[in-house]
C-alpha cells in the first residue's frame, strides 16, 4: 500500500511540474524538434497558455494523458476569463477540497472547478474518478472525446443525434454511449483516427495527441463562436419563450412573437447584427423558426444582442420528492427525474410568475410541471400546492360572529392582506403555541399561506421584537451616525433612533446605506436596543393593479382587490374622508365602483389616496326569465338572444346599476333586460337596461351627499337581509327635507355621514326619486 501512495504521489508530482509551473520562457522544447509532428500544434498551444512543458525544457510529448490533465486541458478549453475562473474556484473551494486527492490539490483545484461548472463533468463524475483513484491514472481515448465535447459545449447535440455512423474499423469497439461524441469530433476534424482506419477508443492519448486535438477543437470554437455561456456568473437581462410568428422587417431585422409558458405573448425585434446560436453554434435567421424555444440575451438597453436556440420544449407532470439548492427532484410516471433551476428558468408559484426567487425551499409543494428545452435546460417551471411565506405586522385581529378569525398583516409596502385561519390552523406566539388576539397588533408575524386555498395553514406571531412602521418624517445625524424620525401609524407616536453601523438597509429591493435614508420614505424598522438594526423601506407611495371583488359599504367601508396571482389584499375607507375616485378617467364616487372593475389602487403611508376604476363591457345580453330566492341565495335565469338559457346563483353583494345608478338585486325582474359581466360560472356585475318604476319608502342611513351644480343627490345605506347594506342613490333636487324632531327644513348640506333618514318616493330605474327626506 505504501510503495503505492508513493507511486501515486510520484505521478501527482510530474503532473504537478507539468500543468502548474510554467517553464522557462523557450523557442523550443529540447523534446520537439521543428521537425516533430506536432511541433506547430504544441508551440501554439504552449504560447496560447494551453499547455505546459516541464521545468527541465521538455514537453514530453509522448507521455500518456491522465484524467486529471485531460480534465484542466478541457476546462481551459471552455474559455472561461481568468476573473470568472477565481470566482468560480472561490465558490467551489469547500466541495473541490472534499473530492480531490490532497496530493493534487495545489494545481488542480481551480481549473478542476471550472471544469465541474463549465459541465464537462458533474460532481458525482468527478467525486467517482477520485473515488477510484482514476485521476492520476491514464485515461482512454474514447473518453477523452466526450469530455472535450463537453468543453466544447456541444454535448446536447450529441445527445440529440439519433444517427451516428463511424468508419472506423474497430467502431464496433467503441462504448455504444460514446459513440455520438467520437462521431461529431471525428465528423468536424477534431480527429482523425490511427493508421490502418483505427481509433483505439480503449488505448492511451499522448499530450502531443491532445495538444493537436485541443488545437483543432480551439480553432472549430473560435470559427463558430463557441463559449462556455454560464448562467450563474452573467448578469444581463433576458426573456425566453416558443416562436410563434417570425417576419422580417425593412431595415433586416428580424421580429419575432414569443409565447412564455410563464408571462405570455410578446413581440422583439431581433438587429440584424444579433449574434445567433443553434446547439451553441453560431448560425443566422434561417434558425429561427415558428416551434424553436429561443432565448434573448439583452443589453443594458434592452436591445438583443444574442439569442439562443434550443428545439422544442417537452413539458412533463411530477410530484414534487425533493428541492434544494436549486435542485428539483420529481417522480414522473414511477421514475425519479431530475432538473437544475438556473438564473435562466422562469418560474411560477401558484399564480404568482417570476424567477427562481420566489421558490421557498420550505414551502411543500406537491406537484411541478417543467418545461425541458432540447438542450436539457429547464426552461420554466410551474409549481402548484403547498404554501409561501407572507411576513409583516398585525394590522387587526377579527373574529365573527361564528367564530372566524380573519388576520390582517400589514406588509412591509404597507399594503394590507386579510387571511382566514381555518379552525386547526397551527398559531405560535414566540415559538410556543397560542392564539391571536388584538394585543399583537402592530408585531411582526409570519404566516404561510395555502397557494390552493389562500387560507393561512400556520401563522407565527413575534411580540418580543419591537417594530415601527410609518414614513419618515426627518433625518438626523448623533455624532457621525444616521437618525430618522418615523410616525408610527400603529400607535400613533413618534419614533426617533440611530441607525446600526451594523444595519441591513433595504429600498424598494435593493440595498442601501444608512445615508441613503430620506424624508418621505415608507418604513418598517427593527428596534433593538434603541437602534434600528434592520430596515425595509419602500417610495411613499405604492400602487397595486386587480379586480375589485367585493365591497361591504360600512364603517369603514371595505374594498377587496383580487390580484393576478388570486390573492386578495382589502382595503378600509373612511366614509367620512373618502379618497379620489375616477371612472374611465373621469371623476366619480364610491357608490358607482362596481365588482368586476379592473382597479388600480394608490396608497400613500397605509391611506388609500385614489382609485382609479375601469369598468368591463358585459360579455351577456339577454332578458330575466327567473328570479329565485331562497335561503340558500339568489337564482338568476336569463334568456339569451338567440333562446339560450343559462342560470346563475349570485350573492347579495353583487354590483347592479341601472343608468348608471347603483342599485341591488332586489331591483332585478322578470322581463327586464339586463347586461351581465361574467367570469367562468360567477356574475361579477348587472346592468338593468330596461324596467319599470315602483313606489315605496326607504330607511337607512346618510352614506355621502352631492351638493355640486344641478345635481342633488345623497347615497343611502339601506340594510338588507344578510345583515348588511345595499347601497342607494337618491334624487332629492325636488324633495322636502325635514327634520323630525322640529319639522323644520333643513339643507343638504347639513346631512352627513351616520345620519339617520326616512325617504318617501319612487324609483326611476335604479333611482329613487325623493319627494321629502325626514332626518331622524
Amino acid at each position: 500500500m505504501k510503495l503505492k501512495r508513493l507511486g501515486v504521489l510520484a505521478v501527482s508530482l510530474a503532473l504537478a511540474f507539468s500543468l502548474a509551473l510554467p517553464a522557462q520562457a523557450v523557442s523550443t522544447f529540447t523534446d520537439v524538434p521543428e521537425s516533430y509532428w506536432g511541433y506547430t500544434d504544441i508551440m501554439s498551444m504552449y504560447s496560447r497558455g494551453y499547455a505546459k512543458g516541464y521545468g527541465d525544457g521538455t514537453f514530453k510529448p509522448d507521455g500518456k494523458m491522465t484524467a486529471a490533465e485531460t480534465l484542466l486541458f478541457c476546462a481551459r478549453a471552455t474559455g472561461v476569463n481568468s476573473a470568472t475562473q477565481e470566482k468560480i474556484s472561490a465558490d467551489r473551494k469547500e466541495e473541490m477540497e472534499a473530492i480531490i486527492p490532497t496530493e493534487i490539490q495545489s494545481w488542480a483545484n481551480k481549473e478542476m472547478a471550472v471544469a465541474v461548472e463549465t459541465g464537462v463533468l458533474s460532481t458525482a463524475e468527478l467525486e467517482a474518478l477520485a473515488r477510484a483513484g482514476a485521476l492520476t491514472k491514464t485515461i482512454t481515448r474514447e473518453n477523452i472525446c466526450m469530455y472535450l465535447v463537453r468543453a466544447m459545449q456541444l454535448e446536447p447535440l450529441a445527445k440529440s443525434l439519433t444517427s451516428y455512423p463511424l468508419n472506423y474499423t474497430d467502431a464496433e469497439e467503441i462504448s455504444p454511449a460514446l459513440r455520438p461524441y467520437i462521431y461529431i469530433l471525428t465528423n468536424y476534424g477534431i480527429i482523425k483516427g490511427m493508421n490502418g482506419g483505427r481509433f483505439a477508443p480503449k488505448g492511451a492519448v499522448t499530450r502531443a495527441q491532445m495538444t493537436t486535438m485541443l488545437s483543432r477543437a480551439l480553432t472549430f470554437m473560435e470559427e463558430y463562436g463557441i463559449t462556455a455561456e454560464l448562467s450563474e456568473y452573467t448578469t444581463y437581462s433576458w426573456k425566453g419563450g416558443t416562436i410563434t410568428a417570425v417576419t422580417t422587417a425593412a431595415d433586416g431585422s428580424t421580429i419575432i412573437t414569443l409565447r412564455s409558458e410563464i408571462s405570455g405573448a410578446q413581440s422583439y425585434a431581433i438587429p440584424a447584427d444579433a449574434k445567433i446560436y443553434k446547439d451553441n453554434m453560431r448560425s443566422t435567421a434561417n434558425a429561427l423558426k415558428v416551434g424553436q424555444y429561443v432565448r434573448l440575451n439583452m443589453t443594458s438597453r434592452g436591445t438583443v444582442n444574442e439569442v439562443r436556440v434550443s428545439g422544442v420544449l417537452t413539458a412533463f407532470t411530477g410530484t414534487v420528492s425533493s428541492l434544494a439548492d436549486g435542485k428539483l427532484s420529481l417522480l414522473v410516471n414511477g421514475s425519479v427525474r431530475s432538473v437544475t433551476i438556473d438564473r435562466f428558468t422562469e418560474v411560477m408559484v401558484g399564480k404568482t410568475a417570476g424567477d427562481r426567487s420566489l421558490i421557498d425551499e420550505e414551502a411543500g409543494y406537491t406537484t411541478a410541471l417543467c418545461y425541458e428545452d432540447e438542450t436539457g435546460h429547464l426552461a420554466a417551471v410551474k409549481f402548484s400546492g403547498g404554501t409561501q411565506l407572507v411576513a409583516g405586522l398585525v394590522e387587526s385581529v377579527d373574529t365573527a360572529v361564528n367564530g372566524t378569525v380573519t388576520l390582517g398583516v400589514t406588509q412591509f409596502n404597507g399594503v394590507v392582506y386579510r387571511y382566514a385561519i381555518p379552525v386547526g390552523a397551527a398559531v405560535t406566539v414566540n415559538g410556543a403555541l397560542g392564539s391571536l388576539s388584538s394585543s399583537q397588533v402592530g408585531r411582526y408575524v409570519q404566516v404561510r399561506v395555502n397557494n390552493d386555498t389562500g387560507e393561512a395553514a400556520s401563522v407565527a406571531v413575534d411580540t418580543y421584537s419591537k417594530y415601527v412602521q410609518g414614513p419618515v418624517k426627518r433625518t438626523g445625524t448623533v455624532g457621525t451616525s444616521k437618525s430618522f424620525t418615523v410616525t408610527d401609524l400603529f400607535t400613533g407616536k413618534e419614533e426617533t433612533h440611530v441607525v446600526s453601523d451594523s444595519a441591513v438597509i433595504i429600498y424598494d429591493g435593493a440595498f442601501k446605506k444608512a445615508s441613503d435614508i430620506e424624508k418621505g420614505w415608507y418604513v418598517t424598522a427593527l428596534v433593538s436596543a434603541d437602534l434600528y438594526t434592520q430596515v425595509s423601506a419602500y417610495p411613499g407611495s405604492v400602487t397595486v393593479e386587480g379586480t375589485l371583488s367585493n365591497i361591504v359599504y360600512d364603517t369603514p367601508t371595505r374594498l377587496s382587490v383580487t390580484l393576478s396571482d388570486d390573492s386578495i389584499v382589502t382595503y378600509d375607507l373612511d366614509p367620512a374622508a373618502l379618497p379620489t375616485i375616477t371612472r374611465s378617467g373621469k371623476s366619480s364616487s364610491v357608490d358607482k365602483l362596481l365588482i368586476g372593475d379592473a382597479v388600480v389602487i394608490t396608497v400613500r403611508y397605509n391611506e388609500v389616496t385614489k382609485i382609479e376604476a375601469t369598468p368591463k363591457d358585459a360579455n351577456l345580453t339577454g332578458t330575466v326569465s327567473e328570479i329565485n330566492m331562497n335561503a340558500s341565495g339568489v337564482t338568476l335565469v336569463v334568456e339569451l338572444t338567440g333562446g339560450t338559457k343559462v342560470s346563475y346563483s349570485i350573492s347579495e353583494g353583487v354590483s347592479v346599476t341601472q343608468n348608471g345608478v347603483a342599485t341591488n338585486i332586489y331591483s332585478l325582474k322578470p322581463n327586464q333586460t339586463v347586461g351581465l359581466v361574467t367570469n367562468g360560472d360567477q356574475v361579477m356585475s348587472i346592468d338593468i337596461i330596461s324596467s319599470g318604476s315602483t313606489s315605496r319608502q326607504l330607511t337607512g342611513t346618510v352614506y355621502t351627499t352631492n351638493n355640486s351644480g344641478t345635481t342633488r343627490s345623497m347615497v343611502l345605506l339601506v340594510p338588507n337581509t344578510t345583515g348588511g347594506n345595499d347601497t342607494v342613490t337618491v334624487d332629492v333636487k325636488n324633495a322636502k327635507i325635514m327634520a323630525a324632531a322640529t319639522g323644520d327644513s333643513v339643507s343638504l348640506n347639513s346631512l352627513s355621514y351616520g345620519d339617520q333618514v326616512i325617504v318617501h318616493g319612487s324609483y326611476d330605474g335604479a333611482l329613487f326619486v325623493a319627494t321629502i327626506v325626514i332626518l331622524q
